[in-house]
């Protein structure tokens, strides 16, 4: 027994010894915190390795995200701190995240504002209650449509974002859009572009925070909607400049009127900026029921396949751009919330919510924009009031009114008025489908019989910024008023339509009402 013991007793600590070095490695594995191993400098200190910090980069022209995958923008524009829209945006975030899904919103800031309201000021609770939910939150400064700062402007556009940068350089789901729309229509880009974008850009780099930043195309975000080629383009003119010298930099377009009958503009806009390994995004696209219903259809055609992002305006439904059609129009106004396809989407609406609910089929009737789309065809919308200036959805050539004398009107409460003592009139830009037949009606008087006629018409173009064919004209001569109508056909080819009233004699009021333009 004695020499039995003896023998085993070696064998006995092994296995003893064996069961505490694995006790000890479950000890350890059990513990929650466990850090990478560390590692002894030359010198003999003990040092931590980096923590990786996970990031959204930018490889070339597309997104990466935190996850290590692509990452394409698809959301909305929402109201920031001191916005002149009221509606509060905190309440409506899980909405926006959970049920329209979107993951990430463009934050519409107008600190200029501060001292006339106190709209949605909490920016950290914002921000907080977005990035919490993993949706990336662009701050923008939107004083600068259509122009660009002055220097001293700039000083203070570049302070405000120094703040921002510094307080969330941590957190990679803020982003920052320099500026709205900078700069004019129609002219080539002027170096303030780049000039103005680099100012801001360094300010929040030499904060420390290496964010993803986006710069807006110039000329009211659509350079020319890609007529004129590069010369219009901030981004083609200038972005290769920007990235060369500091990375996560990536660019937005805007798609509004100048996009309309867009469709191989667009395409050949995307490939162009992408060839230069340039990323881009829609950071606007109108979600109205006027030409922003066509041109949402250009955007979605041609974003999908490029994986381009997208954000449509606005959510809250305050001006003609409504995600809903009842209510007051935005995105809360969604008349099912429990994750199912609402029943009152608008036309974009519906395109925006298969976005992000499988997937819109851009070959599918959701991407064929309605026969017609032009607004305020019976002077009622907005807030009318006898006498105001013609401006809602119309384009006033200088003396526009509206009338709400009852024996001007012929339907509703109000009809346009061009006065006597000038010729004059208004406009806007309409949508018809190519090849199509409408027939086009309405009422309208003198106040005595005309000179030359008064009249209702439509002009279209073939190619972007050629001569103007008058395709259809309603004329009135006559003092009492009238209803006439006129078939035509719109061309094959097109690349802009505009209606106009227009009255050439001074001596004559001329009022209109009533409009109709049906597809046949």
């Amino acid at each position: 027994m004695i020499r039995t013991f003896r023998n085993c007793r070696p064998v006995f600590v092994g296995y003893a010894i064996i069961f505490m070095l694995f006790a000890s490695v479950i000890s350890a594995c059990s513990k929650k915190d466990v850090k990478p191993k560390s590692t002894p400098t030359g010198g003999g200190e003990i040092v931590d390795p980096p923590v990786v910090k996970k990031v959204f980069t930018i490889k070339d022209s597309r997104i990466i995200g935190p996850d290590g995958n692509e990452f394409i923008p698809i959301g909305i524009n929402v109201n920031g701190p001191y916005w002149p829209w009221q509606h509060p945006t905190i309440p409506d975030v899980p909405l926006i995240a959970d049920t329209w899904k979107f993951n990430s919103v463009r934050l519409n800031c107008w600190p200029e504002f501060s001292t006339i309201n106190q709209n949605n000021t909490d920016m950290d609770g914002i921000i907080k209650a977005f990035t919490d939910k993993k949706v990336v939150v662009m701050i923008e400064e939107h004083n600068w449509t259509g122009k660009y700062p002055t220097s001293s402007e700039l000083a203070t556009l570049s302070a405000w974002y120094k703040d921002l940068a510094v307080k969330y350089k941590d957190n990679p789901y803020v982003w920052f859009n320099i500026m709205n729309e900078p700069g004019q229509s129609g002219g080539d880009v002027p170096a303030e572009w780049l000039s103005d974008h680099e100012t801001v850009i360094k300010t929040i780099r030499d904060a420390g925070n290496d964010n993803i930043i986006v710069c807006d195309e110039h000329g009211y975000g659509q350079g020319n909607g890609y007529n004129g080629g590069t010369a219009k383009s901030g981004i083609l003119t200038y972005g290769p400049t920007l990235t060369s010298k500091y990375k996560n930099i990536m660019f937005s377009v805007h798609a509004y009127e100048l996009w309309v009958y867009g469709d191989q503009r667009m395409n050949d806009y995307i490939n162009d900026v992408t060839a230069k390994k340039l990323a881009l995004m829609v950071g606007e696209f109108g979600v109205g029921s006027d030409i922003a219903s066509a041109v949402a259809t250009t955007v979605y055609k041609n974003v999908v396949a490029k994986k381009i992002g997208r954000l449509g305006w606005q959510w809250d439904g305050v001006d003609i751009h409504k995600l809903t059609t009842t209510g007051g129009g935005g995105g809360y106004d969604i008349d099912n919330t429990s994750g199912a396809k609402p029943g009152n989407l608008s036309f974009v609406g519906n395109l925006l919510w298969l976005d992000t609910h499988g997937g819109v089929n851009i070959n599918g009737p959701e991407v064929v924009p309605p026969a017609v789309l032009a607004s305020n065809l019976d002077f009622e919308d907005g807030s009318p009031t006898n006498n105001a200036s013609l401006n809602t959805s119309w384009i006033n050539f200088g003396t526009a009114k509206l009338d709400n004398t009852a024996a001007n009107v012929n339907h509703g409460a109000y009809s346009a008025k061009i006065p006597s003592g000038s010729a004059g009139g208004a406009g806007q830009v309409i949508y018809l489908q190519p090849g199509a037949t409408y027939k086009i009606t309405a009422w309208g008087k003198n106040s005595a019989a005309a000179s030359s006629p008064s009249s209702l018409g439509i002009k279209t173009t073939s190619t972007q910024g050629g001569a103007e064919t008058q395709i259809v004209s309603l004329d009135f001569t006559a003092a009492a008023g009238e209803t006439k109508t006129a078939t035509f056909t719109a061309p094959a080819t097109l690349a802009s339509v505009f209606m106009f009233i227009y009255k050439n004699d001074t001596g004559v009021d001329f009022w209109l009402d009533n409009i109709s333009i049906v597809k046949q």
